[in-house]
């Protein structure tokens, strides 16, 4: 059995084919790449150095980051694809800051943004006297932990935020995150 086409349609027929490939080809990268925003951070030796005395709040014009559980959503675009990182002082001490840095997309549903994951606000203390700093995303309402490996809360999230690596300078007030 032969099929016959007019002209007509087999013009159309090569269009619809030539759409469907551009689509594909501009939709699968960005799609391919979401499984990699999940791999664990691996530092290939390469920093960014944030001054955390330019660091102030919106609202008070005071250094964000001067007391313990406080935290900030920051973005760089060459770390963590563009993703805007949390940044928490997990301990102030005279001869020793600590912060972490982890990932702002949520690993439930890869949501992300400074208006889904707020940055913490505090150190909370829970049942059994242990010591949390909780982050939210506001997609869904999982709940990670800061002070423990990024580790969930409640879900529906299953696996913890991505951590980076980091190095505080006292000297300078400057914060090395690696990547």
């Amino acid at each position: 059995m032969i099929i016959q086409f007019s002209r007509r349609d087999f013009f159309k027929k090569i269009g619809d084919l030539a759409f469907s490939v551009g689509v594909s080809v501009v939709f699968l990268p960005i799609f391919g790449c979401e499984k990699d925003r999940l791999l664990p951070a691996k530092s290939e030796g390469k920093y960014v150095d944030l001054d955390l005395k330019l660091e102030k709040s919106d609202i008070l014009n005071l250094p964000v980051l001067n007391f313990l559980g406080s935290g900030i959503t920051k973005q760089f675009e060459e770390v963590n694809y563009g993703i805007p990182l949390i940044i928490v002082r997990v301990k102030k001490e005279e001869k020793e800051d600590d912060f972490r840095v982890y990932s702002g997309m949520c690993t439930h549903d890869q949501c992300f943004g400074k208006e889904k994951v707020r940055a913490p606000i505090k150190i909370e203390t829970v049942f059994g006297g242990q010591k949390i700093c909780r982050v939210v995303c506001t997609c869904h309402g999982s709940e990670f932990d800061l002070l423990n490996s990024g580790k969930v809360l409640k879900g529906p999230a299953e696996k913890p935020l991505r951590k980076f690596d980091c190095k505080f300078f006292p000297e300078t007030s400057v914060l090395r995150i690696f990547y």
